[in-house]
């Protein structure tokens, strides 16, 4: 098969995949803007990781630990919270993108004012510089819930279920490899400037790169689906006339024990995924290694990562998230019993490849995941369900974490989250995908 028939098969719709003519007329040109939008996001972020820049920022302006550790859990909630609270709005919503892109455009203005706040850092005092940094990242991770949801919806509506597994990887692919390109021009910003300007300037291009993708996804051409919605037995009727659909929730948190084992496996998962972030530095304190070590574990996971990608986004489509899940749960397993048992560094060195083909798979497997749950008309408040109401175990795992690590020691701590991670697999044996689509043999 020549490349070009390959690429031609990527993106061609079959009849068994039974998608409707508007979704499939305009398939082709929403696949590539959408694909474009994400991994250009995606490079942009790299300049403005939370994970590496923004502590690393953070911790110039402040010696507390506590105002470093507040990064991750504000995006975290902001990302989680507001979602569950947006469902009757969006669900209301005959044509989400007007809505979305103007919650794309509110996510990306506090990203104006971080190259903003470096290059004022020598002129206002480190009390003001902090407390306008706290509330720019509360800003950037509340903003991120605002525009989650109406995101989601515009993905799920444009890409059918039989080709978002390969959107998904091929997006995530293209943002692996873009994201170390910038990691690597982030590095070199920061060894050929001085401070604040290293800072100014890779924000700066984080928030051009941001920019340049909102303008991809505002060329996203939203099907003209006709009004033929009909009322489910959920109750929605009275439920609609409220942003928050109580009745709805209750509903269907009575009547979909498989949405319920869901919830509780993504619950269990968070808690399980304790582990990820104390591996690098268990490994550095175990071996008696130097910092620097750091950075060969982000490249493996970033290699891995990328290979990760490549192959769920491959297969993805044909074996249905809830297998890409099990297996992802599975590889993580590994890598925290690989953890436990290294002797070396070398051994260490596979937990952080196995790690990047299961967050991989995770993430993949979750964004395709939960756009099949429920039916298309319930599809928003499902989608704000299983963001928030797992959500609080994202702030409560690393508090968890510490108090293991203090009181017993990483292994104790990594035991826990393997115990979670086990609970977590147990209950998404009881999820069900949705069918994927049955493929006819080619007759060359």
């Amino acid at each position: 098969m020549s490349l070009l028939s390959s690429i031609r098969q990527y993106f061609q719709i079959n009849p068994e995949d039974e998608v409707s003519p508007g979704v499939a007329q305009h398939f082709k040109h929403n696949f590539i803007v959408n694909s474009v939008e994400n991994s250009v996001w995606l490079f942009g972020d790299s300049f403005v990781s939370a994970a590496t820049i923004l502590p690393v920022f953070a911790a110039t302006i402040t010696d507390s630990p506590l105002i470093i550790g507040l990064i991750p859990a504000l995006l975290n909630a902001g990302w989680v919270l507001p979602q569950l609270f947006m469902t009757g709005f969006v669900q209301r919503l005959k044509r989400i993108m007007p809505f979305a892109k103007k919650m794309a455009m509110f996510e990306r203005i506090p990203y104006l004012f971080f190259p903003l706040l470096a290059l004022l850092l020598p002129r206002i005092s480190r009390e003001l510089a902090v407390l306008i940094f706290i509330l720019l990242i509360a800003w950037r991770g509340f903003s991120s819930g605002l525009v989650s949801l109406p995101w989601q919806e515009v993905i799920a509506r444009i890409i059918p279920i039989s080709h978002r597994a390969r959107f998904f990887g091929l997006a995530r692919l293209l943002g692996q490899i873009l994201g170390v390109i910038g990691s690597v021009i982030a590095a070199l910003i920061f060894r050929s400037m001085d401070y604040p300007h290293t800072f100014a300037l890779s924000f700066a291009i984080g928030l051009v790169l941001n920019w340049v993708s909102y303008i991809f996804f505002a060329m996203t051409i939203e099907p003209d689906f006709k009004n033929t919605r009909e009322q489910q037995e959920v109750g929605l009727e009275t439920a609609k006339a409220s942003l928050i659909d109580f009745q709805a929730f209750k509903l269907i948190l009575k009547s979909d024990k498989a949405f319920v084992s869901y919830l509780l496996s993504r619950s269990a998962l968070f808690m399980g995924n304790m582990a990820s972030g104390f591996l690098a530095v268990y490994a550095i304190q175990r071996f008696d290694l130097s910092d620097d070590q750091a950075a060969v574990f982000t490249g493996l996971l970033f290699l891995s990562g990328i290979l990760g990608y490549a192959l769920w986004g491959a297969i993805g489509d044909r074996i249905g998230p809830k297998r890409v899940l099990l297996v992802s749960g599975l590889l993580w397993t590994s890598a925290v019993v690989l953890a436990i048992l290294s002797q070396s560094i070398w051994m260490f060195y596979g937990v952080f490849l196995l790690l990047g083909f299961a967050n991989a798979g995770g993430i993949l497997g979750e964004l395709v995941m939960v756009m099949e749950l429920g039916n298309d008309e319930q599809r928003p408040i499902y989608l704000g369900m299983a963001r928030t109401l797992p959500g609080i175990f994202l702030l409560v795992a690393p508090l968890l974490a510490g108090i293991l690590v203090k009181t017993g020691g990483y292994r104790l701590m990594f035991f826990f989250s393997l115990g979670f991670m086990a609970i977590a697999l147990l209950f998404l044996l009881r999820v069900r995908d949705r069918a994927r689509p049955k493929r006819r043999p080619r007759q060359d």
